[in-house]
């Protein structure tokens, strides 16, 4: 629904125009009788468009129309009157009016093309308002991002950056576009960057690329830029995320893992972990011995294919106590006359509301 003011002094072509233009449903009308009485709705209402008479007393269209651009209201403004002459034309157009449309005899064309002029004038609004709103979106989410975003064409040349980037190549207030690649960067990272574009660009499809620079990490995507209508590549946009801290976590859990793995295996106690079903997951080298297992053959195979069914019947009901309660279990049992105490300890998975294994650390005891 389209909502109009609509202007002129002459009360019973008022009514009329009303009617004609409320009449498909797809208008609502508001009326006022001079420019004055105008400007005081449009201080109180809010409209789509206006559409005015030229010839008024007091204050005529154009005066009235420039009396509406200095409210900043940044609606379509028609002039819609009987008057012809060239030079009123120019004058309304220049001052900033959308249309503007003669009154003819034939009212069903005239009012035909008036509601045409209205449905153009304020859907061409709505959809600048609409690119501006995208285009101040886009540029707040682009300005706001602690990422650098960027792009280049062909030659590596920078089309446009984001704050963000312009202050990682130390650019303060000067034009970048244009400016090369390798003028911020050493030859190494310049020739492997534009090997990136060239392959974004021949291939059409977007890549991802983790390189360092000063000693920090940074992970970038590039994307091509198409024109749909030429298909082909014109650009590539490039979004690069500083990933430092994660690859020193990444390289202190390696690190964790690998200590880990040295005290498990120099260990001369048995430390394995079993699923829910009893079925082993890992084991540690002095475990395999004991069993007299070699390599990772052990995987997935039950508890029970290496032990006794009493053995098997006393550690399945220790698992079960340990899932259940969700707390560690210990006991000690007897094989081969040798005394082993035994710990048991939940591994919860991503919530503790479920045991998603259980791990083992088994002691010789005997002659302690």
């Amino acid at each position: 629904m389209i909502s109009i003011l609509l202007v002129d002094d002459q009360e019973d072509l008022l009514e009329i125009s009303r009617l004609f233009l409320e009449k498909d449903g797809d208008l609502t009308v508001d009326t006022a009788r001079s420019a004055e009485d105008a400007l005081k709705k449009l201080r109180t209402n809010v409209y789509d468009a206006v559409v005015s008479d030229y010839n008024m007393p007091g204050m005529d269209g154009i005066e009235f129309l420039n009396e509406f651009t200095g409210l900043a209201l940044d609606k379509p403004f028609i002039i819609f009157t009987g008057k012809s002459r060239e030079d009123i034309v120019i004058r309304a157009l220049n001052s900033g009016a959308d249309f503007y449309l003669q009154k003819s005899g034939d009212a069903k064309s005239q009012y035909a093309e008036l509601k045409n002029m209205v449905h153009q004038a304020v859907m061409r609004r709505r959809v600048e308002e609409a690119l501006i709103r995208s285009e101040s979106n886009h540029r707040t989410v682009v300005e706001c991002l602690d990422d650098s975003i960027y792009m280049v064409d062909k030659n590596c040349r920078y089309l446009f950056m984001n704050a963000y980037h312009q202050r990682r190549l130390g650019i303060t207030g000067e034009k970048y576009e244009g400016r090369e690649y390798r003028e911020f960067h050493t030859l190494d990272e310049t020739t492997r960057f534009a090997r990136a574009v060239t392959q974004c660009f021949e291939s059409g499809k977007s890549l991802q690329d983790e390189y360092t620079r000063d000693g920090r990490w940074f992970v970038r995507r590039l994307s091509p830029v198409k024109n749909d209508t030429l298909e082909r590549v014109f650009a590539v946009t490039v979004i690069s995320a500083e990933i430092t801290r994660d690859k020193k976590m990444e390289e202190a859990l390696r690190l964790a893992n690998e200590n880990y793995r040295i005290i498990v295996e120099a260990t001369q106690d048995s430390i394995y972990t079993v699923d829910t079903d009893g079925r082993y997951l890992f084991m540690n080298s002095h475990h395999k011995k004991r069993l007299g297992i070699n390599g990772d053959g052990y995987l997935m195979k039950s508890y029970s294919d290496f032990h006794t069914p009493t053995e098997n019947s006393v550690f399945s009901d220790a698992i079960r106590q340990v899932i259940e309660t969700k707390h560690p279990h210990e006991d000690t049992y007897v094989r081969d006359n040798r005394t082993f105490h035994r710990r048991m300890y939940p591994v919860f998975g991503v919530s503790r509301d479920m045991v998603r294994s259980v791990s083992v650390i088994s002691i010789e005891v005997t002659g302690i």
